[in-house]
């Protein structure tokens, strides 16, 4: 209790600006909390996603690498599995196969990460403004008392230190944050590379030995669709759903 009634007298004393301050918290906590289901809801067992496609592609069996891809949920699944189905309805070009998934793809990437660099921005700068707002109280009140008591100045020293304090007590963990979310955003985005390398390998090497990259279908296979096989590979462990 003792803390709380301290942190509510702080709160006080840093003025109005306090206000704005507090918002740019909550919206900051929101917005990191959003990323990082994001990013766990991409959580992919990176290694073994790569053995059992480099495996499938082996076996020349482009229907086990679709059903691995729809097993796996998230970005590199959804990307995979529209690479593999364009791949396995003849067409070859890995960046024209991937083009228009990825850029749909980038929007869920991209957002919130804008607006946390806005409030990493922000706040420093509220508590800026606070701290100013802070001084002209200061000489207000000498200005009025002719007076430099250490007393009579103490409200105006309070709203100055006190909002500093609280802009960067916000923009620092919410720096680490953002850093964080880059990082990981970063990953799948290298290992989506990854995997399209391994399939765009298994095509030139299909062409340079002169086979055909699959046998001639009956129909285009739609998005989201999972072919039957006889032995369906396991779904990935740890695979986000």
């Amino acid at each position: 209790m003792d803390h709380i009634k301290f942190l509510v007298d702080m709160f006080q004393k840093g003025g109005l600006f306090m206000w704005p301050l507090l918002v740019v918290a909550i919206v900051s906590v929101i917005l990191i909390i959003e990323r990082f289901i994001f990013l766990r809801e991409n959580k992919v067992d990176w290694d073994r996603f790569q053995f059992e496609l480099r495996s499938a592609l082996k076996e020349d069996s482009l229907e086990k690498a679709v059903v691995l891809a729809a097993k796996t949920k998230g970005v590199i699944g959804r990307v995979m599995q529209e690479c593999l189905l364009r791949v396995q309805a003849g067409q070859t070009d890995i960046e024209d196969a991937t083009e228009k998934e990825i850029l749909n793809e980038m929007t869920s990437m991209e957002r919130s990460r804008g607006w946390i660099a806005t409030m990493i921005q922000i706040a420093p700068l509220l508590g800026l403004i606070g701290t100013v707002q802070g001084m002209i109280v200061c000489f207000m009140t000498i200005e009025q008392t002719a007076d430099t008591s250490p007393k009579l100045l103490a409200n105006g020293i309070y709203t100055a230190l006190i909002t500093t304090f609280a802009g960067l007590f916000i923009a620092i963990p919410v720096s680490v944050a953002q850093e964080h979310i880059r990082k990981e955003t970063n990953k799948v985005l290298h290992f989506l590379d990854l995997y399209l390398v391994e399939v765009r390998e298994w095509i030139d090497k299909k062409k340079s030995s002169g086979q055909p990259v699959l046998p001639t279908m009956t129909h285009t296979p739609s998005r989201g669709a999972i072919p039957a096989v006889s032995n369906p590979v396991e779904p990935l462990v740890g695979a986000a759903r």
